[in-house]
């Protein structure tokens, strides 16, 4: 499955003075997969280590001896039985959180080690609790979201819809690419972006229902395995807080969508006798840290930065991927391709254009919330504030969006919604279609 994050891992390898890698992200969004596939493309052996499946054989190597890269190499090739070229070949550290120690030594190889191309991956980084020092500095980070709507396009094969997204530009888009489009956005509603269960669902899309059937017990098996890792790595956050803190998302979401919740609640999430964000802090940080939740300020009073005029108990939370979401909330997949859910609809939507958002380097994100409405979303472009209103279907009056500009006058307003392409030259609004992120840009 290609991946757009392989076009960085090739400026990495490719820069003289290369620093060690740390591929991160939650788990399952793919980061063994891409730097294997990455490591036999550019590079002419692989030499990949899982240091949690092999911890009692590889945690001596960084804890009972000094972190001097020559002595981890011998040793790491002693164990594997294959000689590890510091001139020419790849070397993986996966699950590289399982040994804090072994983060702290990737310094070492920047500085003693220079040639050798070493990679590590982790899932949890941001919970590791321990005494080691993270080589500030010393490393390049990159961080591993679920694959998008376009890579989700390639990994089941529907590749003149991929081309068609990637050769438009600004043009009418005829019922008929659209009609197609938005069926298989719907699909992604169902699969997510996790790319073990795109390729489960390829491989019966001919058979609709039981790729579904099989997609959503291996996301189930997915939220089992999230769900223990919440007593693995709990550090200061109690496991069982985490876990009603991450079950209530949906239920807060569709609170905010139905107008009975503006933000996250916080009475009795947890239990009758937390009330506060101070009780809830710890497990919200934990989940955002492991990137199983996205967190998005609400402001009232938009000004720049657009993150500088909120409060901290103030947000909304967000799940990491929007089929996650559909196994959370049990909206059987027939439904969502009916696309008959009621007010879920545009929680889905809602979801789904943040998730499509940060995978394309937007991290500058708020909510506005006025007295009686609100936008979705606000992005900071440069020195200017742009509102981004979200509509699942068709019928898209945006009252919040009129109020918005009326009050603040921003050059250009975007909306995410069932229609076409299209742009109101008078009122300076462009309407994107929901399954055309990848075309958004902030300049018409």
């Amino acid at each position: 499955m290609k991946r757009t994050i392989e076009e960085k891992l090739i400026q990495w390898a490719q820069k003289k003075e290369r620093k060690p890698l740390l591929l991160n992200g939650a788990r399952q969004v793919g980061k063994t997969y891409i730097l294997k596939e990455f490591g036999k493309s550019y590079f002419s052996k692989v030499h990949y280590f899982d240091l949690e499946e092999e911890k009692h054989l590889l945690e001596p190597i960084f804890t009972e001896s000094s972190l001097n890269p020559k002595t981890i190499i011998d040793k790491l090739s002693f164990i594997s039985g294959k000689i590890i070229n510091r001139e020419s070949d790849f070397l993986i550290l996966d699950e590289i959180q399982s040994i804090p120690r072994a983060i702290t030594s990737l310094k070492y190889f920047r500085q003693d080690m220079g040639k050798l191309a070493v990679a590590a991956a982790g899932s949890n980084l941001g919970v590791i609790h321990g005494k080691e020092a993270f080589p500030v500095g010393k490393i390049e980070s990159l961080y591993l979201y679920p694959m998008n709507f376009e890579e989700f396009l390639e990994g089941i094969n529907e590749n003149m819809a991929l081309d068609f997204l990637k050769a438009f530009r600004g043009e009418t888009i005829d019922p008929v690419y659209h009609t197609h489009l938005f069926e298989l956005l719907k699909v992604y509603f169902i699969t997510g972006g996790l790319p073990e269960v795109i390729l489960e669902y390829a491989k019966e899309k001919g058979n609709p229902l039981l790729a579904f059937r099989n997609v959503r017990r291996l996301q189930n098996e997915l939220l089992l395995n999230y769900r223990y890792d919440f007593g693995k790595y709990p550090g200061n956050a109690n496991a069982r807080h985490i876990e009603r803190i991450f079950t209530s998302v949906p239920v807060q979401l569709s609170r905010v969508q139905d107008g009975a919740s503006k933000k996250f609640k916080f009475k009795d999430v947890i239990s009758k006798g937390y009330r506060s964000y101070e009780d809830l802090a710890d497990p919200i940080c934990w989940l955002e840290k492991a990137g199983l939740v996205m967190k998005v300020n609400i402001c009232e009073h938009p000004v720049i930065p657009v993150n500088g005029n909120t409060m901290e108990n103030y947000f909304k939370l967000f799940l990491f991927d929007v089929g996650i979401l559909g196994a959370m909330v049990k909206i059987p997949p027939e439904t969502i391709i009916r696309y008959n859910y009621g007010t879920y609809k545009g929680y889905f939507a809602e979801n789904f254009i943040l998730q499509e958002l940060v995978s394309y380097g937007f991290t500058d994100i708020a909510t506005w919330v006025g007295r009686t409405s609100e936008i979705e979303f606000i992005l900071q472009a440069g020195n200017a504030l742009v509102p981004v209103e979200v509509k699942a279907g068709i019928n898209t009056k945006a009252k919040s969006l009129a109020a918005y500009m009326s009050k603040y006058h921003p050059e250009m307003s975007y909306k995410f919604t069932g229609n076409r392409y299209g742009i109101d030259q008078r009122n300076r609004i462009v309407n994107y279609p929901l399954y055309m992120v990848s075309k958004f840009s902030l300049e018409v």
